[in-house]
C-alpha cells in the first residue's frame, strides 16, 4: 500500500494549499502563490470542479498539489493542468498527482491536456520531458519594464486623472469591460471585487469627461513589493499616455523597482504600444499539449 493518499478538494485544505505552493514557488521567477482570499473566491464560483483539484498527503501532512479544470470553447474541449506543486524530498509524488489528473480527466471525456512551463519555473521542464509533452506555441509573453528607464512623455494639462470610486464608476466600468473586452457580466462584476478587496493595488485611476470614463489604469504588487504588475490602459492615444505617466509616478513614490506586463495570444495586438512605453519582452512561456 502506497505511504501517500490522494485527495480531492476540500476547503480546509486551502490553507495547507497555500503554504505547500509559496515553500514550492519561493525561488521561482515571475510566479507567485495564489493567496488564500483569492483562493477561496476562485473555489466559491459556481463553474468550480473540485474533482479536478487534488491534493497529496503523507500520514496529515499535505506535501503536493495539483490544479486543474476541464476547458470548452472554440475547439475540442481539453484538460489544462498546472505542473504539481510538490515539497522537497517528497518528488516521487508529482508523478502520483499526474497518473491521477489523467483518470479524472479520461472520467470527463477528456483525450488531450495542456499546460505550460518554463525554465523560470523550477523541474516543470523536466516534468515536460518525462510525461512527453509536445511544444505547441507561445502560451503568453512576459514583458517588463525597469524604472530607471522610463520614457518621458509630454504633459496635456487639459486631461484630469482621478481615482476609481466604487461607487460611483462601477457600473460604468463593467459595461465598458462586457462592450470593450467581450467579459460576460460575471467575469467583470467577479474582475472588480477583486481588485476592490486587494490590498496590494495601490493605483486605481480613471480619465472623465462629463462623468463618462474615456480612460483608465491599474497597478498592484507582487508578493515581491519590489515588483509590480502593471494593467492594460483602457482610452485613446493621449490619455493612455498621461495614465501611464499617472502610474510610472505612483510606482515610484512606492519605490517599485520593476514593472510587468503579460500578454497572450488574444492581446498580441497591444504588445507594440507597451513597448514604446518602454517595456521589454523577458520571456516567452510555452504551452505544451499531449493526447491521453
Amino acid at each position: 500500500m502506497s505511504e501517500y493518499t490522494i485527495k480531492q478538494y476540500q476547503k480546509e485544505f486551502i490553507e495547507d494549499q497555500f503554504k505547500v505552493g509559496s515553500e514550492v514557488v519561493k525561488d521561482w521567477k515571475y510566479f507567485f502563490q495564489t493567496s488564500v482570499e483569492q483562493l477561496k473566491q476562485t473555489y466559491s464560483r459556481e463553474d468550480f470542479d473540485p474533482e479536478t483539484r487534488l491534493y497529496c498527503f503523507k500520514d496529515d501532512k499535505m506535501v503536493g498539489f495539483l490544479t486543474a479544470r476541464v476547458v470548452e470553447g472554440e475547439e475540442p474541449k481539453f484538460g489544462f493542468l498546472r505542473l504539481p506543486f510538490v515539497l522537497p524530498k517528497y518528488e516521487e509524488v508529482a508523478e502520483l498527482l499526474f497518473n491521477e489528473i489523467l483518470e479524472v480527466f479520461k472520467k470527463k471525456g477528456v483525450n488531450n491536456i495542456k499546460t505550460i512551463a518554463t525554465d523560470f519555473w523550477g523541474n516543470t521542464l523536466d516534468l515536460i520531458k518525462r510525461w512527453n509533452f509536445n511544444e505547441k506555441d507561445a502560451s503568453f509573453y512576459l514583458y517588463e519594464l525597469d524604472m530607471k528607464n522610463i520614457p518621458d512623455f509630454e504633459i496635456d494639462e487639459t486631461i484630469e486623472i482621478e481615482d476609481f470610486n466604487y461607487e460611483t464608476d462601477l457600473d460604468q466600468i463593467i459595461k465598458i469591460f462586457i462592450e470593450q473586452y467581450n467579459y460576460t457580466e460575471e467575469q467583470a462584476i467577479r474582475n472588480f471585487e477583486a481588485f476592490r478587496n486587494n490590498a496590494n493595488v495601490y493605483a486605481h485611476l480613471v480619465v472623465k469627461e462629463k462623468n463618462e470614463i474615456k480612460g483608465r489604469a491599474l497597478a498592484y504588487f507582487t508578493e515581491d513589493p519590489k515588483v509590480a504588475i502593471n494593467g492594460y490602459i483602457y482610452g485613446e492615444s493621449k490619455i493612455r499616455e498621461m495614465l501611464q505617466r499617472e502610474i510610472f509616478r505612483k510606482s515610484k513614490e512606492k519605490k517599485v523597482e520593476k514593472l510587468q506586463m503579460t500578454f497572450n495570444r488574444q492581446n498580441v495586438d497591444k504588445i507594440q504600444l507597451y513597448e514604446e512605453f518602454g517595456f521589454k519582452l523577458l520571456k516567452k512561456i510555452m504551452l505544451f499539449e499531449k493526447d491521453i
